[in-house]
């Protein structure tokens, strides 16, 4: 038997235990490379969102971790970074079969997103433990200072395009700041969350502090928004969603944060160095097959360069090719869901009729199983047309050609989105004045994506609300009060 066929199910974590449905319900987990049911998963329905919303408020009211010493709460959660990079290969495995993303060549040490996992953990647990509080003294006669403490129950809800690593990014902060929490990951990756949970419970986190529901949206992610004892909900997510979310969590004024969707610029100067720049290109929207919310899939060309990047960008994308994603060689592997290939296949469809491939553009020679595209980039299209202008979340790229700054904002502020923009040119002064006009939440400039955690992660447009990381984080996820006292003038 093969190690795939012996996927355990996976269950809900509530109070520190797994469990089934109340109702017994299941859902089948599918592995995108093949098409085959692999497993099940418990289907979460409004009584499971109630037993482990009143086991995170019970943890929560107990003190034993809302109340407890940032010192401990800063062990506990380094001790679960340990056991997370201990336990990587089982994680990266779980991944690959529940979403398709490749399991990559072997690294000395963990993976990069399990060791970026439990970074997430350890930061924002040094983070709340180093974090000071604010005292005021008006006119020698007044004393005020701040107290920020542990807000209550969240309900976080995590996409499927990088489970773990996203999921630690909203729960590390909920978990440090002292609060409890309620996750809802997707239904399209349910398997391995439980080694999260496992990894909690071995570093000694009290029970109920941090619980998961599996499921869908509708049936178990919509009773988690609207539940009266969830204080906020973090998602990252489509928009449409969100605004389902914002409405749910208006009559209750439930705190709300939103990293949503893109369709992000990369603009390629002709005085950038090509020779970073084209290769960075192709991996902003090759990786995880397109299947990030900060893939550059609008890739802006100066024209002078047009001509030559097209001939370059066609070499360097011949190296991603889709493949079997627990192959190690593998850099492409397929998309998550028949769903997913329904409607990237739906666009390439557009994108003939509004433009032209250049290459790719269906289906890889010899995978005839699993929910594959090949990589794409499609030329002359109008930067108004459909497929420059929605998020397609694949592996096509959009190349529009620009003639100078001005007129690459233009095409790239001509866009509902605005989560993340990338810069490409040897001119310090251009990447100054385009990152300053630039619509968009974060900017990379001659890099690809590289992330410091102080820095606020948000969009603006339809990519999001609010931001996250560093104080940022602290701010959404704690009570900030002040108490006041008079002095006697000195």
């Amino acid at each position: 038997m093969s190690k795939e066929q012996t996927v355990r199910p996976a269950r809900h974590y509530i109070n520190g235990s797994f469990r089934d449905s109340a109702d017994g319900g299941v859902f089948d987990v599918v592995n995108p490379a093949t098409e085959e049911v692999i497993t099940v998963a418990a289907r979460g329905q409004v009584a499971d969102i109630d037993s482990a919303v009143d086991a995170a408020r019970g943890a929560f009211d107990d003190g034993a971790w809302s109340r407890a010493p940032a010192a401990f709460r800063r062990k506990t959660l380094f001790k679960a970074a340990d056991l997370l990079e201990a336990r990587s290969d089982e994680i990266m495995h779980l991944q690959t079969l529940e979403m398709g993303g490749p399991i990559g060549p072997p690294h000395p040490g963990p993976h990069p997103l399990v060791e970026r996992s439990a970074w997430n953990l350890r930061f924002f647990a040094e983070e709340q433990e180093l974090a000071g509080e604010r005292a005021y003294n008006r006119d020698d006669n007044l004393l005020t200072y701040t107290m920020s403490d542990a807000a209550g129950v969240f309900g976080l809800i995590t996409p499927w395009n990088s489970p773990l690593m996203l999921s630690t990014w909203k729960m590390a902060p909920c978990l440090a700041y002292g609060n409890s929490a309620v996750h809802k990951p997707s239904e399209l990756s349910p398997l391995s969350m439980g080694v999260l949970c496992e990894v909690f419970e071995e570093a000694g986190m009290p029970a109920g502090v941090y619980n998961v529901v599996l499921g869908h949206g509708r049936e178990a992610g919509a009773p988690l928004v609207e539940h009266p004892d969830v204080l906020g909900v973090s998602f990252t997510g489509s928009p449409a969603t969100a605004k389902d979310i914002a409405g749910r969590a208006a009559p209750t004024l439930k705190r709300t944060s939103f990293e949503l969707g893109g369709k992000s610029a990369n603009i390629i100067f002709a005085d950038a160095d090509l020779k970073k720049a084209i290769p960075s290109a192709a991996m902003g929207i090759f990786m995880n097959s397109g299947q990030a919310c900060i893939a550059g899939s609008r890739i802006l060309v100066q024209r002078s360069i047009y001509d030559d990047f097209l001939k370059a960008f066609t070499e360097v994308a011949a190296a991603w090719t889709p493949g079997n994603p627990l192959d190690r060689t593998t850099r492409m592997g397929p998309l998550v869901s028949k769903g997913q290939y329904d409607r990237v296949m739906g666009y390439l469809d557009i994108a003939r009729d509004e433009g032209r491939i250049l290459f790719g553009g269906g289906r890889p020679e010899g995978l005839d199983k699993g929910y594959f595209v090949e990589p794409t980039a499609i030329v002359d299209a109008s930067p108004d047309a459909r497929i420059s202008q929605e998020e397609i979340f694949g592996p096509v790229g959009v190349i529009i050609p620009f003639d100078d700054a001005d007129d690459a904002l233009r095409i790239a502020n001509n866009s509902d989105f605005g989560l993340a923009g990338y810069i490409w040119t040897g001119s310090q002064d251009t990447a100054h004045y385009m990152s300053h006009r630039l619509e968009t939440g974060m900017i990379w400039i001659n890099t690809g994506f590289n992330r410091d955690l102080r820095q606020p992660f948000g969009g603006v447009k339809e990519s999001g609300l609010g931001r996250e990381g560093g104080e940022l984080s602290r701010h959404f996820y704690t009570t900030t009060r002040f108490a006041s006292f008079p002095l006697t003038p000195r």
